[in-house]
């Protein structure tokens, strides 16, 4: 473990595909055992003067799970266990909101969660974790990540409301009508549990989103059109997605220059209320976890 491992990139669909391309600037770590079982795989990844960790949120290429059934718990762990203090979150989403394009960068800065059935805290059957998420992503290293987007003169757009389902299954367009009425801008299903976990580890996290889709209903397809992107975007609009995805190793190494490891955001000290009443065991983050 090094210094400049507190920064991590968590890659998510599209990260066999990043590895494959960049794999000689990446060294696998391998699995981290857990408490909760083993993490997604560790890499080390260095470009340039740029050192970070990546994790592929769904596995190893070939073997890699859906969303409902990613241990979450393990991941976010297994980080904190290499020094991670600051997450980039990589999440393919699809677009409620009809402005939104393909290949368009979001850094959402609000969230609903509709999962169901996942393993949302570490400190379960404890008298922690019950924390206020507001701001929920965090504002510091999310204005690293706007300048660091600036530089590169990527386009994005700087809020949305991104709802988090629980999948496998595709959203209906009734589904996709109730979640334009509650506001929602974009959808997916990865970022819970994963921003809550990473919280209670006082850790910053922010998601960089990528329009990959438009959810059901919200462009017309034709008859012939399956309900997947290879089936219905257009040439350009498939060359945007991949200029996109190419980028992302790249401003992730920039990201992680550009962050300071003093952190003065609310993030590192999350559980500060729990020290202050004697709850929390030591200095110890592991001491604070429940048994699974």
């Amino acid at each position: 473990m090094t210094p400049r491992d507190t920064f991590a990139l968590i890659a998510g669909l599209g990260a066999s595909e990043i590895i494959g391309r960049t794999a000689q600037h990446l060294r696998r770590l391998g699995p981290v055992p857990t408490p909760f079982g083993l993490s997604a795989p560790v890499y080390r990844a260095r470009l340039g003067e740029a050192h970070f960790l990546l994790l592929p949120r769904y596995g190893d290429p070939g073997e890699e799970v859906a969303a409902p059934w990613v241990n979450y718990r393990a991941n976010m762990y297994a980080l904190r266990e290499y020094g991670v203090s600051r997450v980039l979150a990589w999440e393919d989403a699809v677009a409620v909101n009809f402005s939104l394009a393909m290949g368009q960068y979001v850094l959402p800065n609000d969230f609903l969660d509709d999962t169901r059935g996942r393993e949302s805290s570490f400190y379960k059957g404890t008298a922690l974790g019950g924390m206020r998420h507001h701001p929920l992503f965090c504002e510091e290293t999310k204005a690293a990540a706007e300048s660091v987007l600036r530089m590169h003169q990527t386009p994005y757009q700087s809020h949305g409301t991104y709802l988090c389902r629980q999948g496998p299954h595709r959203e209906s367009p009734a589904e996709v009508r109730w979640l334009r009425s509650l506001g929602g801008d974009l959808a997916g299903m990865a970022l819970a549990p994963e921003v809550y976990l990473a919280r209670e580890l006082e850790m910053c996290y922010v998601p960089l989103c990528c329009i990959v889709d438009y959810a059901e209903g919200v462009k017309q397809r034709g008859p012939e059109a399956e309900a997947m992107m290879d089936d219905f975007l257009s040439g350009a609009q498939e060359d945007a997605v991949e200029l996109a995805r190419g980028q992302l190793l790249t401003l992730a190494a920039a990201l992680s220059r550009s962050v300071l490891d003093e952190r003065t955001c609310p993030c590192a000290k999350g559980l500060e209320r729990y020290r202050e009443a004697g709850l929390l065991k030591g200095e110890d983050w592991r001491q604070w976890i429940g048994k699974p």
